[in-house]
């Protein structure tokens, strides 16, 4: 800010409205900003709209504090020689275009350039994911379990005459209302195949022998 500026005719003739965005646009010269904006980013900051940013940029046209670049007028002749901002400015826009072209580059190499690491980890994240090793002491079975489609299309293919699903719900009610020790179980898909290879033999259905002799006792 200049002293001046409190005795000024051509800014104290002004409404305060306009004082206030001169001020705005003192600051952001200041801060090498103004010379990288376009005209809606500059009414953004001034938080005006187009219409007002027209009339206020005509404004100070014709009082000579800008011209029709944004650019403020006697600006190096009334800052401080420490505080002359052309350095910094050229700083400013030579920090924007290696900015620019580092991102180009940057940007480029990661859609061209798949390395050797890049591929062993899409290996990794496609392959399948190792089975749980099963607890010696067994677990119980979860409160939201289904037969899968494997253990289903076993059912189907094995025992045709049960009804899986029906047997499933029993399944999952007796299971979880076993307590103790009793209600848990290291294999549960053996445990399932034995369950429909009972309800084969209680209603009097056919057993395959892939039935017979696939998965080991479980109950």
């Amino acid at each position: 800010m200049y002293s001046e500026f409190a005795t000024d005719p051509k800014v104290q003739m002004l409404p305060e409205a306009m004082q206030r965005r001169l001020v705005m646009l003192f600051c952001m010269r200041c801060g090498d900003v103004t010379v990288t904006l376009r005209d809606d980013e500059i009414a953004f900051h001034l938080r005006i709209s187009d219409t007002e940013l027209a009339e206020t940029k005509a404004l100070f046209v014709a009082k000579g504090f800008i011209d029709s670049g944004w650019n403020i007028t006697n600006w190096e002749k009334r800052q401080f020689a420490s505080d002359s901002s052309a350095a910094r400015t050229k700083a400013y826009r030579d920090r924007k275009k290696n900015v620019s072209v580092t991102s180009h580059v940057t940007k480029c190499d990661a859609l061209d350039t798949d390395t050797d690491t890049d591929t062993e980890q899409k290996k990794e994240l496609s392959a399948p994911a190792p089975k749980a090793e099963r607890s010696p002491a067994g677990s119980r079975l979860p409160a939201d379990w289904k037969p899968d489609a494997e253990l289903i299309l076993w059912a189907a293919q094995n025992f045709p005459t049960v009804n899986a699903g029906m047997e499933a719900d029993k399944f999952r009610d007796f299971w979880h209302g076993k307590a103790g020790k009793d209600g848990r179980k290291s294999d549960w898909p053996a445990t399932w195949r034995n369950w429909i290879r009972r309800a084969a033999e209680r209603t009097g259905a056919p057993m395959h022998a892939q039935a017979a002799g696939g998965g080991r006792r479980a109950l």
